[in-house]
């Protein structure tokens, strides 16, 4: 057994938990964080290039999260001396009536919040689109909001940046670390035992008096064995490609990310995004990829790990060959995967494990996130985590985020694996592909999960 006890550990070293790790370090507090693989891995969900940095939301306490974000960002650029985002813009374009039916609401519902957070943005006709973006044959009455405040993250370097900071200011890091089971130690409840085995051969233990649990797609892994509990989770296996562009003459240029708002076609989702060429990454390639799933499981143990899925990576490139001018979409320049996890709604889960769960363990001593499309926000959910393990509450904590929610069926997204259920209902909740829709939408809060 190791015999610090820090006042921290933070499980999981993805951009949640070392956003987290860096965010307890800050305060001279002693943490540690531990990460199953590697650090910087492909094994959950951040693994690629780039990803969204967006503050258009229809629902208000989105927008104002994404506005709060936006000063974290800066604030934790300014501290590691590093530019980790390109702010180019994101435009979304597309029917303005599709998603009337969903919580997250239509194209333009985010002008009512921009307006209000006095953020600036410009709506754009087809034409004015396809004049300034390699777009052809859009509807033509189809409509754009532009916002300047939105760009994209270098993930790789955002990773490395925190955990570097992270050390810089005296967190410890450990990787090729599986945490088995977290309990409250016998001869002091206030004190949580981390039991864990390293390089797969040596046990060791560690200790601290709170910890934060943030392994992304694997959070059951460590909530069933310590907790008696677990997530009832929806996990989608996305698929992305990446293609090449014209270099020229009259080359093709993305001025900024895009994301188009459209009916699904005889079941498969109509909900494409794409990135422009990133100057951290290979020169003339475009990220392009419909915004869906058609894989999804229950735990990261199903995942195919040498198969894509190639329905999606189709419906993609049939986008391009019909909309899209001056990218060749005969073959993907390469493809890759990642885990997106959600429960029922769509939402981040950010909370304390129950106290009728923590076997005698201090009241909010074990913080949870998970689930919810997060990397836009790291810079704020590692704060969030900080003070809520730190001083039993921060300000981004917010009611749609809690653990013991339930979903519109009435059944809590929080499970007891020790409550008696029938036989059929454990199969449901348990079995991959007790749902086959197609899952998509990741700016439509509980869109295509309403069925669970």
């Amino acid at each position: 057994m190791a015999t610090e006890i820090f006042d921290v550990i933070v499980v999981g070293g993805g951009p949640i938990g070392l956003a987290a790790t860096y965010e307890v370090a800050k305060t001279g507090a002693s943490v540690l964080v531990l990460e199953k693989n590697n650090f910087f891995n492909q094994a959950g969900s951040s693994g690629d290039l780039a990803r969204m940095f967006r503050t258009m939301y229809t629902e208000d306490f989105m927008a104002d999260l994404a506005k709060d974000a936006m000063k974290l960002w800066d604030d934790l650029e300014q501290d590691s001396g590093t530019s980790l985002r390109w702010m180019s813009g994101l435009l979304n374009f597309g029917d303005k009536d599709y998603g009337g039916n969903t919580p997250e609401g239509t194209l333009l519902g985010p002008k009512d919040n921009l307006k209000r957070l006095e953020m600036t943005f410009k709506e754009l006709t087809a034409t004015q689109i396809q004049e300034r973006y390699p777009f052809k044959d859009l509807p033509p009455d189809w409509i754009g909001l532009f916002a300047p405040d939105n760009g994209v993250i270098n993930v790789q370097l955002l990773l490395r940046t925190l955990l570097s900071l992270a050390k810089d200011y005296s967190a410890e890091a450990k990787q090729h670390t599986s945490v088995l089971k977290i309990r409250p130690c016998k001869t002091d409840k206030n004190i949580w035992q981390v039991h864990t085995i390293r390089h797969e051969t040596e046990d060791i233990t560690f200790r601290a008096k709170k910890i934060i649990i943030s392994p992304g797609a694997y959070v059951n892994h460590i909530l069933r064995p310590s907790f008696g509990v677990h997530l009832d989770l929806d996990i989608w296996e996305m698929v992305a490609s990446y293609f090449n562009c014209n270099a020229g003459p009259k080359g093709t240029i993305f001025p900024s990310m895009w994301f188009q708002f459209a009916p699904d076609n005889n079941g498969r989702s109509r909900l494409f995004y794409g990135f422009p060429t990133v100057p951290w990454g290979p020169p003339n390639l475009t990220r392009i990829a419909v915004d869906a799933a058609s894989r999804r499981i229950k735990d990261p143990s199903e995942r195919l790990t040498n198969v894509v899925n190639p329905d999606d990576i189709r419906d993609t490139q049939d986008f391009i060959k019909a909309h899209v001018v001056g990218v060749d979409s005969t073959v993907p320049a390469f493809t890759l995967t990642c885990l997106q996890t959600n429960v029922s709604d769509n939402m981040f889960v950010m909370d304390y494990i129950p106290k009728e769960y923590l076997h005698g363990g201090r009241e909010k001593s074990v913080v949870v996130f998970t689930a919810g499309w997060a990397m836009k926000f790291v810079p704020l959910l590692g704060k969030a985590l900080a003070e809520m393990a730190l001083n039993g509450k921060s300000g981004f904590e917010r009611e749609q985020f809690s653990i013991t929610r339930k979903d519109k069926k009435n059944r809590p997204i929080l499970v007891d694996d020790n409550e008696n259920e029938s036989h059929g209902d454990q199969l449901k909740r348990e079995s991959s592909f007790a749902f086959t829709q197609q899952a998509s939408g990741s700016s439509f809060r509980g869109h295509h999960n309403v069925d669970k």
